[in-house]
């Protein structure tokens, strides 16, 4: 074991009450045997507390802190971070809601130890009942960031963010970069798009996570109220400048306005069926004034597109109300 590098096993947790016993048993049946495990409670006000001294009592690795009040969820995972021994080489999230299999950091450390350039580990995971992060070449595990950058830029692969739980950090590049961005909701991914300017990414083809995005968690939340397309706009397409490592071209940069312009336009449809106003306008304050341009160009050129959409949002909405009505 002394061979193998420390991996510091972060839980950031609040009021997790209902999934954290189970986190903290894929934790503790992990196959890899040369880690630490950090809880940090961000001041729970459920049965979270009672768990986690529970296990601490039981498995003396498990050390446990309690934030005196609590802070946003970034913050807390940034904080979870900073109590990692000074020889861990590895940070590995295992967030309260979602699992990791029992070979998840096991393949992780293999794939990562390869190169010293990989910055960030990702694999495939569950997410509700789909299997997501697919898109890489089988054969191959060791990938250039920038590469890969341009790509999730792009919107043509999604393999290294989603969810802390799904990757792996190497320690001194997550401190080189100071942690998560307070500023996003997404800040996984963003975090992951800055590693990826910098650093290489290692991937392992085999399902390691399991992330409750049926459960209605913060990404499924981000997701339908159109968050997740809002900060992408920002450290995805307008902030382009940050990233040195990649550039693109006239016809990239177009194809990216008109990814943006159909992806907004079917939120806005969707929500005016559901006479969701607010995340109407919040989107639309948020869209750049380019693309606002190109919207009901796009929206005339494709009009059966849209309308098919608009009428299909209206039918669930119906069979919702109905079934809802059928139950009550």
């Amino acid at each position: 074991m002394d061979s193998e590098p420390l991996v510091s096993i972060c839980t950031p947790v609040y009021n997790g009450e209902e999934s954290l016993e189970d986190c903290i048993k894929g934790v503790l049946n992990q196959t890899y045997k040369n880690f630490e495990y950090i809880i940090v409670d961000n001041a729970s006000t459920d049965n979270s507390p009672l768990i986690i001294e529970e296990y601490r009592k039981k498995y003396p690795r498990i050390r446990v802190y309690r934030n005196e009040k609590t802070v946003c969820m970034e913050d807390n995972f940034n904080i979870c971070a900073g109590y990692c021994s000074d020889n861990s080489k590895w940070i590995k999230y295992a967030l309260a809601d979602d699992y990791l299999f029992p070979d998840c950091v096991e393949k992780m450390v293999q794939v990562g130890e390869t190169d010293e350039q990989i910055g960030i580990v990702s694999a495939y995971r569950m997410a509700g009942s789909s299997v997501t992060n697919l898109g890489l070449p089988i054969e191959q595990n060791i990938f250039d960031g920038p590469e890969i950058l341009k790509q999730q830029i792009l919107r043509k692969l999604h393999v290294a963010s989603s969810s802390p739980n799904t990757v792996m950090y190497r320690r001194n590049v997550f401190n080189e970069l100071k942690g998560f961005n307070n500023k996003y909701d997404l800040s996984d991914t963003e975090l992951a798009f800055r590693l990826l300017d910098k650093y290489k990414l290692g991937f392992v083809h085999y399902v390691l996570t399991r992330s409750g995005r049926d459960k209605g968690g913060g990404e499924y939340y981000a997701i339908i109220h159109g968050l997740k397309t809002i900060e992408y706009l920002d450290f995805g397409y307008k902030n382009l400048e940050n990233y040195k490592s990649v550039s693109f071209d006239k016809s990239e940069l177009e194809y990216l306005k008109m990814y943006y312009a159909d992806e907004i336009m079917l939120f806005i449809i969707t929500k005016f069926a559901y006479f969701e106003r607010e995340d109407i306008k919040r989107m639309l304050i948020n869209t750049p004034e380019d693309i606002k341009r190109i919207m009901l160009k796009i929206f005339l050129k494709d009009f059966s597109k849209y309308f098919k959409k608009y009428f299909g949002t209206i039918v669930q909405l119906r069979n919702y109300i109905r079934d809802k009505r059928r139950i009550g």
